[in-house]
């Protein structure tokens, strides 16, 4: 009963369906946050980063910063479906409360929170692998690490170290 009127069994149906549908209709709870791809937007990647960086130093904590892309030649970028599918197993394959964003058209990179180096290299290089495997083009996947505090302190350093061992990464998966 809903104010004292009791609902006609006809009316439940109809109903149930129109609540499916506004809800369907209705944006993710967190579609501010996330692009069409499942991951995160950089401003909340770079908001997280600078929130951990704070939290860190009080509790002798220590995180790490991933970063994922694919190597092709010079010029070239990966396809749109290609880069789609990528962000999609790393956002499934990462854990729940770790934050995953699209850096720009051929890199990802994720915060990984509580792993240190090598516990982050680990995820890092299984995730290339699975990428390689499961999103394979005619480039080369590559994984780069860095943990803080033994790579840096500010959100600046931790991500070139991150990307300039992105670069280094030249092993095959």
């Amino acid at each position: 009963m809903v104010f004292g009127r009791k609902q006609k069994q006809d009316e439940i149906p109809q109903a149930a369906a129109a609540a499916a549908e506004a809800a369907a209709s209705a944006p993710a709870p967190d579609a501010a946050i996330r692009d069409s791809s499942g991951l995160y937007k950089l401003w909340y990647l770079e908001r997280r980063l600078q929130d951990e960086l704070a939290r860190a130093p009080r509790e002798n904590a220590t995180f790490s910063l991933a970063a994922w892309r694919l190597r092709m030649l010079p010029g070239e970028t990966p396809p749109p479906e290609l880069f789609e599918k990528a962000a999609s197993l790393i956002a499934t394959s990462l854990r729940t409360y770790d934050v995953h964003a699209r850096i720009d058209e051929q890199r990802i990179a994720a915060v990984l929170f509580d792993a240190d180096y090598e516990a982050a290299s680990t995820v890092a290089f299984r995730l290339k692998s699975t990428l390689q495997m499961q999103a394979a083009s005619m480039g080369k996947w590559q994984a780069g690490v860095a943990t803080f505090p033994d790579d840096g302190v500010d959100p600046d350093a931790l991500i070139q170290v991150a990307f300039r061992r992105l670069e280094e990464d030249t092993r095959a998966a």
